[in-house]
């Protein structure tokens, strides 16, 4: 984008802080609800012995992992417009896997819960606690692998003297593939 246009079409100083508080305000409130959820899963031990819950505290747990990104993304471009390449894409890279793994997880849990209910007989052998962690892992190295892959493009395509640079911290402007 032409660091002209976006200059002209940055907020004043009190527009820009009404948005950056209201955004934070909303993301504390979220995840003040859902810590209650994760407090109560890890506060009762009989919810450690069901994969359904397992794999629910991790939807959770996902969602304020993309909140806390989001939020932190959105002010940090209000506070920092321009940041070093390198930073701006960690950051991307970062906020994307959550982002990825949450139709991941509603997968797994869809799929618990038809062997739950089409193999009632099996669900115990087949739905264990450790399969759980082990799904859980799969879903955040299949959440990492679109992020990884466009860093990969970008360090194939760009000198190196491309990850000092300063730019706008925006994902068309990291991957433009």
């Amino acid at each position: 984008m032409n660091s002209t246009i976006l200059q002209s079409n940055r907020d004043n100083f009190q527009e820009a802080l009404i948005k950056n508080l209201i955004i934070v305000f909303l993301g504390i409130i979220i995840n003040s609800i859902n810590s209650i959820i994760v407090l109560t899963f890890f506060k009762h031990g009989n919810f450690y012995n069901d994969p359904r819950y397992i794999l629910y505290v991790h939807l959770v747990f996902n969602d304020m992992l993309m909140i806390c990104s989001s939020v932190g993304l959105y002010v940090l471009t209000y506070a920092f417009p321009y940041i070093n390449f390198s930073v701006c894409c960690t950051l991307i890279v970062l906020a994307s896997s959550p982002h990825m793994n949450t139709p991941l997880n509603l997968a797994g849990m869809a799929i618990e819960r038809y062997i739950a209910i089409c193999k009632p007989l099996h669900h115990a052998q087949i739905c264990t606690v450790n399969r759980t962690y082990v799904l859980i892992g799969i879903i955040w190295v299949l959440g990492f692998i679109p992020g990884l892959t466009d860093l990969l493009i970008v360090v194939a395509t760009q000198p190196l003297s491309f990850f000092t640079s300063v730019i706008f911290c925006y994902t068309l402007n990291v991957f433009n593939t």
